[in-house]
């Protein structure tokens, strides 16, 4: 009955996302002739396009994990059982439900050993990879990878340790017109088995009322596919400012990924789990990212339905600067604020309309068609020459946090 509930609450936010999708014709809508946004002069610097220049480099694995002693710690702190001739699964009181034999334990910790030395060699590149990944799709810059750095590095004859010292990195930086250095770390991975019962007394703690709203029944209906082994892996993210070596930017965010209920995971499982954790983590890093690289354009040209009751414009941001169907950007007008006391100190006070920019399925690379919501006397001020930016993007959804 769960899992049934499970597949009727993706279908309907899946039909719902579908049906969010906004079709447009703009040949059936009527070119406004109306006036244009006048921008005063101490206000179109923030017209300028950054396209800003950044390296992800640096990436190191901060972990001390050791994958056999967390398990066999996990197991024998939780009523381990011995299971003559191999690995087994039960279910007793308090234990996690995985038991095995004391050869099975013997190979175990051999792979494991080798296991743990795979993981710092690769697992930090893994990161680099997956910002850059982030970056690229985002929009909003232009991105430099490790590989890249090097090509430069060698080009100056900087020695190859350049890229572990944050200070030769930041005059690198300069040297390719870097503004920003973007690194970090993996800092912990987490590895527990949990049972159906476990996981949900966890959840009924945090609320009484958790099991009855949507986003509970959502998670009380995903309990059942937790049941495994869970890993979690926390990523350190920093921005560097070239010119300063100053670390603009600071966070640590957290992944999670179900591997399943086998006696002990194997290699290629144990790493696709950590990577997928990792991505996720990543993913929770966007809302910020997207703020330090802002996609941003202007209206070119606005257009009204013919009853009068809808607007639509056209901006000259598209797909290269990473918009989607569905995207929401913000529109903002302008005004001069002189300083009371000194009549010759202007500043440029930016105001946010009230309204929503959603492109439409006319999406092409470096523009896009977006209808304007909002209450009529707010989509009423929209203009041609108004400045347009992307909404600060949405970290993980719901199912990905519980692990999916």
């Amino acid at each position: 009955m769960v899992r049934k509930s499970l597949i009727f609450i993706v279908a309907s936010l899946f039909l719902a996302a579908c049906a969010g999708t906004i079709k447009f014709d703009p040949t059936q809508f009527m070119v406004d002739a109306g006036p244009k946004e006048t921008i005063p002069p101490v206000c179109k610097s923030s017209y300028e396009s950054a396209n800003i220049k950044v390296a992800v480099v640096n990436f190191t694995n901060n972990t001390t994990f050791d994958y056999a002693n967390v398990v066999q710690t996990n197991v024998q702190g939780t009523g381990e059982r011995t299971a003559v001739g191999g690995a087994a699964v039960g279910v007793v009181p308090g234990a996690a439900g995985v038991v095995w034999g004391e050869k099975e334990k013997t190979k175990f910790q051999q792979d494991a050993q080798t296991t743990q030395r795979q993981i710092n060699a690769k697992l930090s590149e893994s990161m680099e990879d997956g910002v850059t990944d982030e970056l690229v799709n985002m929009g909003g810059a232009t991105v430099y990878t490790r590989k890249e750095m090097e090509k430069i590095m060698t080009e100056y004859q900087f020695q190859r340790s350049g890229l572990t010292d944050e200070n030769t990195l930041a005059r690198l930086g300069k040297l390719a017109g870097v503004k920003f250095i973007i690194t970090g770390s993996v800092n912990n991975i987490d590895l527990s088995y949990k049972t159906y019962e476990s996981a949900r007394k966890g959840l009924e703690r945090k609320s009484d009322n958790t099991l009855f709203n949507i986003a509970g029944f959502v998670t009380a209906a995903g309990l059942e596919t937790q049941e495994g082994w869970n890993i979690s892996t926390d990523v350190a993210l920093r921005i560097l400012d070239v010119e300063t070596g100053e670390v603009l930017f600071s966070k640590i965010v957290t992944g999670k990924q179900i591997i399943g209920k086998i006696p002990y995971p194997n290699y290629d499982a144990m790493i696709g789990g950590m990577k997928k954790a990792a991505a996720k983590a990543l993913e929770n890093a966007r809302p910020l990212l997207s703020k330090w690289f802002i996609v941003k354009g202007y209206i070119v040209q606005m257009r009204t339905s013919p009853d009068g009751k809808e607007r639509s414009a056209l901006i000259n941001v598209g797909e290269k600067q990473g918009l989607k169907v569905g995207s929401e950007l913000i529109v903002s007008t302008f005004q001069a604020i002189a300083d009371p006391f000194d009549e010759k100190k202007v500043s440029c006070d930016v105001v946010k309309l009230p309204v929503a920019l959603k492109v439409t399925d006319q999406l092409q690379a470096d523009k896009a068609w977006v209808m304007v919501q909002g209450p009529p006397e707010a989509v009423k001020r929209v203009k041609v020459g108004q400045l347009v930016e992307r909404k600060p993007m949405e970290g993980q959804g719901i199912f990905k946090i519980i692990g999916y």
